[in-house]
């Protein structure tokens, strides 16, 4: 006999539950698939609001695509503006005109993007719509600043706002339109002509350059000879905001983003790109209490717990958020006596001896299980030393939560045993020294908390992070191979590797010998081994700089300040993205 199966009903005055808005992580994790989708390239990557080619970060220039409020239509019209630019202006082209004066470059480069979001095709209302709001909300939050209220100001205002209006086709409000009407008019005659080229041109992006860097130059000539006019102390409205214009009035280069430095090493390519070790002999894993006396590492835990307990932190609402980003529902029996589900067959003689019965539907019971392995990473390199007290109250807090979640947790580190070499480099010199003889230092990974114990009961050696003499030179490649090796031996369905670390790989030794990429060139290979294998999701925490250079997912904190709520939840997000 077929089994028929149930259908699923729900009651007419059950309350569909409102969606909550989506969280700016939850908008970069579909912002990379929308550029992806927009453009065609494959290598576009959206985290920390900063737009990926590969692992090299890209500038967004335009002055309406910085300081962008994390609301979807905001981040929407933000996205959909850098995706038509990707897909329909020459970058090279752009670049070979760009001016080198700061305001001429910002005027160039919001004229070039006003171009492009002119361009928006008829069969993309939604994406028209989304750039509008977006500059509208940058429009007022320029005139909400005080900037206006300066004759610098209003003019950079004014030209901002006429050349969207005429490139767009769109009206601007009533408020901006009184507050720019004189000064329009005074530069009318000026730029007049200028306004009409941009227009016609706008198809065209060699001929839309020479209006546009007309207009532009017209501006910086005018602001700077305001400035020269304008009496020494005056001149300044009192700002209302933390508003700024990009490239405002000073020459720095925000196309220079703090990144790690990386190269092509001779010595990898002479080796045929393969990892070589002069001496394995001296090679050490040690247990982080091995390392240090137990009084001492005592010590240090209970300061690291006076700490967190006096820091306000709070890991359970940080392990309620890994258990809903990082468990999955299991089924676990059914509930019964429901107002919307299954129809019960076994409830319904309720229903024909009282038709007001309502509670007569059952529903899959789901119980949320969490079968995620995470380890975190730590450089225990000489310059991650003055980071180590912040860094272990993270890797604590974190941890904790996570352990509380029901994910398996370990802390690892990488270091070496000896500065400059120590007993392998003394070998090597008594062998001749061969040219290129690969990595030449005494490698020590430290286990600080092992998958096998809960958090409650390993969490001590977290504390060994405190002793200074531990932090030597670091080889992160091998360290990143370890650390994978060690994830994929625990039975999880999803692992996390996260890597904290304040650079590139760095050890003397090695460096003198072979060169200064050659460690570079051994850590990009390992990371290009996982992300093919796709077994182990790597991430990094950059230290006062950006890891693009090596990592796809990473985040660049600042562990000089104090561990606080929301660099936590940023961790936890990047911890938690797929």
């Amino acid at each position: 006999m077929r089994k028929i199966q149930p259908c699923k009903f729900m009651s007419a005055e059950a309350p569909t539950p409102a969606k909550a808005p989506p969280t700016l992580a939850e908008m970069e994790a579909w912002g990379g698939a929308m550029l992806r989708a927009i453009t065609g390239d494959a290598s576009l990557q959206w985290s920390s609001q900063t737009l990926y080619a590969g692992t090299m970060p890209q500038a967004l220039s335009a002055a309406h695509h910085t300081n962008v409020p994390a609301e979807l239509t905001n981040q929407r019209g933000l996205l959909d503006g850098v995706g038509l630019r990707l897909r329909l202006s020459d970058a090279e082209l752009h670049r070979a005109h760009l001016p080198t004066q700061p305001i001429e470059r910002m005027v160039f480069e919001l004229l070039e993007q006003l171009r492009i979001e002119s361009l928006v095709p008829p069969s993309w209302p939604g994406a028209r719509e989304n750039m509008r709001q977006r500059f509208v909300c940058w429009a007022q939050s320029f005139m909400d600043s005080g900037l206006t209220e300066s004759d610098l100001g209003i003019l950079l205002f004014a030209v901002a706002l006429t050349a969207w209006s005429r490139l767009t086709d769109q009206q601007m409000q009533d408020q901006m339109s009184d507050t720019i009407e004189s000064t329009r008019m005074a530069m009318s005659p000026h730029l007049g002509r200028y306004w009409l080229q941009l227009r016609r041109e706008r198809e065209d992006q060699a001929a839309f350059i020479e209006p546009a860097l007309a207009v532009a130059r017209w501006v910086g000539e005018t602001v700077r000879a305001a400035q020269e006019e304008a009496p020494r102390g005056n001149g300044n409205p009192k700002r209302r905001s933390n508003f700024v214009l990009p490239l405002h009035f000073d020459a720095q280069n925000l196309d220079e983003l703090p990144l790690a430095q990386t190269g092509d090493s001779r010595a990898w390519a002479s080796s045929s790109q393969t990892y070589r070790v002069f001496s394995r002999k001296y090679d050490r894993e040690a247990h982080a209490n091995e390392l240090i006396r137990a009084s001492q590492l005592a010590e240090f835990r209970a300061n690291m717990d006076h700490e967190i307990a006096h820091s306000g932190l709070h890991v359970g609402r940080l392990a309620r958020y890994f258990q809903q980003h990082l468990a999955r529902p299991h089924r676990d029996g059914w509930n019964f006596g429901l107002e919307a589900g299954y129809l019960d067959g076994g409830r319904l003689t309720q229903l024909v001896s009282d038709p007001q019965q309502r509670a007569i539907f059952k529903d899959e019971a789901q119980r949320p299980v969490n079968e995620t392995a995470v380890t975190f990473l730590l450089d225990c390199s000489g310059s991650m030393k003055s980071h180590a007290k912040q860094m272990s109250v993270l890797v604590d807090v974190l941890g904790r939560a996570l352990d509380m979640a029901g994910a398996s947790v370990e802390v690892l580190g990488f270091s070496t045993g000896a500065w400059n070499g120590g007993r392998v480099r003394r070998e090597w010199q008594r062998a001749g020294q061969p040219q290129f003889p690969g990595r030449l230092n005494e490698r020590l990974h430290i286990v600080f908390k092992d998958d096998g114990k809960r958090w409650l009961h390993g969490r001590q050696g977290i504390a060994a992070l405190r002793k200074p003499d531990i932090f030597r030179e670091g080889i992160d490649g091998e360290g990143v191979e370890w650390a994978c090796q060690r994830l994929l031996a625990r039975p999880a369905k999803r692992r996390i590797l996260m890597v904290i670390s304040d650079g590139c790989p760095m050890d003397t030794a090695t460096h003198q010998v072979n060169d200064e990429y050659y460690l570079d060139q051994h850590l990009r290979q390992v990371l290009a081994v996982r992300g093919r294998a796709g077994d182990v999701t790597v991430c990094a925490l950059g230290v006062g700089l950006d890891l693009g250079g090596f990592y796809r997912q990473r985040l660049a904190v600042d562990l000089q300040q104090r561990v606080d709520e929301a660099l936590l939840l940023a961790v936890a997000a990047l911890l938690c993205k797929r």
